[in-house]
């Protein structure tokens, strides 16, 4: 291959790859931030509506049915008004609450037996919540046509689904839970409304924090693209294609780099992991007897191994205090979304495993596939380990880095159950060379339960 052949090759397929990791960037930073909408705004709606179930079915068991007739012929009473102030309640002490009613159901219309104003301190920020007031008790409200389709339904004293609705009266869940009289008879349904507003806000938050993350990207290609259409130009100067492919192996490695510096900057409580662990896997895999060209590979896998925190909300991923299951169970879903997100990329399609795998267990209690010993891929079983390490000795604003010893005894003691033995053995003789303390480590450090460490 003559000189000039040879260099506009060499531009060709610097272009190429340009253009790939330039659309790989975009393709990633889109499909985040669609998961992302899409999982939050699943995840909000799932738990706003159990909210409003829950309180539902409280307020129907704070009802006498055997009363509600009693009302309308004889009017209220003193426990009419004692149930009143225990619907009130509930609807001022639950989030996101913004209207609750009784109603009785006749062919003729709504017959009211309760109705609130809204007073709920969630949504006092939030200008556009309609200003509505209560309807007297023994008021008809005439069906509204969107009702038609359920009327059928309330007046057999059956149950319907929970009805989403956005129109006047804002962006709401509605639940109907039946109130029976002593007969087993439904004598009138609890009405619900639980307020959706807030989302829009997050979401729209989200899009500029994503839109933000793009720029960045987009400025760091044209950057680099500037210096491979410099480097095409000298080409010709190089001995053999096996210096062009030594510099695509370092553009890869820094482009990682950088993605895996944002996927830090969205966690503000572990700032560096990426790095670090990806360090650490370095280290094991050559300790393990692997060569450069695996080494190299399994750095840039670890680098990526938490990519799927990117769509996990803000208000989750940088929370303060102790997780909920729930919280804790979109924590654990970062595997899977990082798996998604890399599985397309054919230049290194390894470099999903590691996102995926990272906490299986060799005992099969990990997660998201409950694999056991050698099914978990050995990229994953070295990037475990690197991970529990930094996971406790690394500072967070909410507690300082582990014991360096309390550490390593961790380690030791769950070496074949949650963390590869061989992979532990090398871990441990690095720690006897002196590899994994930190310059600055002098003795001491937190020795808490590493329990109490449950959003890594």
């Amino acid at each position: 291959m003559d000189k000039h052949k040879k260099t506009k090759y060499v531009k060709n397929r610097h272009k190429k790859l340009f253009i790939m990791l330039s659309l790989l960037i975009m393709l990633t930073v889109v499909a985040v931030a669609v998961f992302g909408i899409i999982m939050f705004n699943r995840t909000t709606r799932d738990y706003r509506e159990q909210i409003l179930i829950n309180s539902s079915k409280l307020a129907a068991e704070q009802i006498d049915g055997d009363n509600i007739n009693k009302w309308f012929e004889n009017g209220v009473d003193e426990e009419y008004n004692a149930t009143a102030k225990r619907l009130e309640s509930i609807i001022n002490n639950t989030p996101f609450l913004q209207y609750l009613y009784v109603y009785q159901i006749k062919p003729d219309g709504c017959h009211v037996v309760f109705d609130f104003d809204t007073s709920n301190a969630d949504l006092e920020e939030y200008d556009e919540r309609p200003d509505v007031e209560a309807d007297a008790f023994g008021e008809v409200i005439e069906f509204d046509e969107s009702f038609t389709e359920y009327i059928p339904t309330l007046l057999e004293g059956g149950r319907i689904e929970t009805i989403e609705s956005n129109d006047t009266y804002g962006w709401l869940l509605t639940h109907y839970e039946p109130v029976f009289d002593s007969n087993g008879k439904c004598v009138a349904y609890v009405g619900a409304d639980i307020s959706m507003i807030g989302v829009h806000d997050f979401v729209d938050k989200y899009i500029i924090q994503i839109a933000l993350i793009a720029a960045l990207f987009f400025a760091g290609c044209i950057a680099i693209g500037a210096r491979l259409y410099i480097g095409a130009r000298r080409a010709d100067h190089m001995d053999n294609l096996m210096d062009i492919k030594e510099r695509d192996e370092k553009l890869l490695r820094e482009l990682v780099e950088a993605f895996a510096k944002v996927i830090d900057l969205k966690d503000s409580y572990t700032q560096g992991h990426s790095t670090r662990v990806a360090k650490y896997t370095e280290m094991l895999a050559r300790e393990l007897g692997y060569d450069d060209e695996t080494v190299e590979k399994y750095y840039n896998i670890a680098l990526m191994h938490d990519i799927g925190k990117v769509g996990i909300p803000d208000s989750v991923l940088n929370k303060p205090g102790k997780l909920t299951d729930e919280e804790y169970e979109m924590i654990k879903s970062h595997t899977s979304r990082g798996y998604e997100v890399l599985k397309g990329i054919s230049l290194m399609p390894e470099i999903a495993v590691g996102a995926r795998a990272h906490h299986e267990r060799p005992d099969g209690k990990g997660y998201p596939q409950q694999l056991k010993g050698d099914e978990i891929p050995r990229v994953a079983q070295i990037i475990a380990v690197a991970d529990c390490f930094d996971a406790m000795y690394s500072n967070r604003p909410y507690r300082p880095r582990m014991n360096f010893e309390k550490v390593v005894s961790i380690i030791t003691s769950i070496s074949g159950t949650q963390l590869t033995a061989d992979v532990v053995d090398a871990f441990l003789r690095l720690v006897d060379k002196g590899e994994f303390r930190a310059p600055d480590d002098v003795g001491g450090g937190s020795t808490e339960s590493i329990e109490n460490i449950r959003n890594n």
